[in-house]
């Protein structure tokens, strides 16, 4: 939205070495009037302004944003209910356009007949649209409106989850992997924040939160289209945690999804969820997504990210060497000569022997201890390390496969 109203606050002046002026953007939400070509080109839409097939949607208010996306409460004018709008940003949009992305690809093979899943997001429609200034074109997916994430849901409770809602989440997320495999997508991108849960809220109580809480915008902001004001974010109210035990957990995020079948030479996932054979320049498939799914079930136990992503000054290791490393403990094997001979880049880190070039000491550190570590006992933590164990192999063919962890013991009291 144009401003009209008080000067920008967000530049910042200072002079180069040459003695040039340099003016210096900075943003409250995302950089909204920035320029596509530049990886940059956030929707800019009004409230109140209707976009899609016959104008079907309105736009009512943002719910948040991401790195390459926005998402936005619509109402559907067609059937009176609201629905939510991911946006994608000019850059992303040209991104698909030339074949880099598969998103729409991923979301159309989820909700193709026989059906989409409870466990994974529901395209509902689909168009693009021209966005403004230089902002390119908006590939845009209408979905049901979501409660929130995960990650949300666990600041809000300031604390790690109840085991019970852990497990009940871990299933969820299992289910909507599932699913996806099943449809020949790999997801490559599980973490906290791209798993969803439902609402139960009805297009009464939206109203009514509305009429309480309007949709707002942030101060103007500078920026190379002109002038302009971004939507603040107004995600709906969080869940309480007996709400959040009785919530439908779904996977979404497809941004980074991919076709099933052999990858290699581009890196996935973040580094602590990273499976071994990513960070080595190997092929990759389903049991990639198999290894993230074991890291954030330690994640939603424990609260605390399993692998860490950090230098060991000890050893002088790297992150990446480190991160090695800790999977050469906590699993309790070796990377075989099969592993690294496919491995384009194992000569960086491990000799003609198949041992880190570094030679860290090797010592007992298996998956158990890690619970021991924030009290969690043997005991307590058989089954879902025996889970861990099934997923966090070094060699893909030896991990489950999803199908086979639905079936884990693990899971025997959740719905």
């Amino acid at each position: 939205m144009v401003s009209t109203v008080a000067e920008p606050t967000n530049q910042h002046f200072s002079v180069d070495p040459e003695g040039n002026r340099v003016v210096d953007l900075t943003f409250a939400s995302e950089a909204i009037g920035m320029p596509a070509s530049q990886g940059y080109g956030w929707p800019q839409f009004d409230f109140g302004q209707e976009i899609g097939p016959d104008d079907r949607y309105k736009i009512v208010r943002k719910l948040g944003w991401g790195m390459h996306s926005s998402t936005w409460l619509a109402r559907d004018r067609e059937d009176d209910k609201f629905v939510a709008v991911k946006a994608l940003t000019g850059h992303m949009t040209d991104m698909y356009d030339r074949g880099v992305t598969w998103e729409a690809d991923a979301l159309r093979f989820l909700s193709a007949p026989p059906g989409p899943s409870p466990h994974c997001t529901q395209l509902l429609d689909e168009f693009t649209i021209p966005g403004r200034g230089s902002a390119g074109m908006h590939m845009c997916f209408v979905m049901p409106v979501y409660g929130g994430d995960v990650k949300l849901l666990q600041y809000s409770l300031n604390s790690r989850f109840p085991l019970p809602l852990a497990k009940r989440i871990a299933l969820h997320l299992l289910r909507g992997i599932a699913h996806a495999h099943n449809r020949g997508v790999v997801h490559t991108d599980l973490k906290h924040d791209n798993i969803f849960f439902d609402t139960k809220m009805t297009t009464k109580s939206i109203e009514d939160w509305m009429t309480k809480e309007p949709s707002r915008r942030h101060p103007p902001e500078a920026s190379q289209d002109g002038v302009l004001q971004a939507a603040v974010s107004q995600p709906l109210p969080m869940i309480s945690e007996e709400d959040a035990m009785k919530a439908t957990y779904i996977l979404g995020d497809f941004g980074c999804g991919q076709p099933s079948r052999l990858h290699s030479n581009r890196t996935i996932t973040t580094p602590p969820l990273r499976a071994p054979e990513s960070f080595l320049g190997a092929e990759w498939d389903k049991p990639a997504d198999i290894w993230s799914f074991g890291c954030l079930v330690y994640e939603l136990v424990s609260g605390r990210h399993f692998f860490r992503w950090k230098k060991n000054a000890k050893f002088g290791l790297t992150e990446t060497e480190n991160v090695l490393y800790q999977m050469l403990l906590h699993t309790g094997e070796d990377f075989t000569p099969k592993l690294l001979s496919a491995s384009p880049r194992a000569p960086e880190y491990f000799t003609l022997q198949c041992n880190l070039i570094k030679k860290p000491a090797l010592i007992n550190w298996p998956i158990s201890a890690r619970f021991e570590e924030i009290g969690i006992q043997p005991t307590e933590s058989q089954g879902v390390v025996a889970l861990m164990e099934r997923c966090l192999r070094l060699d893909p063919d030896d991990r489950s496969t999803v199908a086979e962890l639905l079936n884990d013991p693990w899971f025997d009291d959740v719905e």
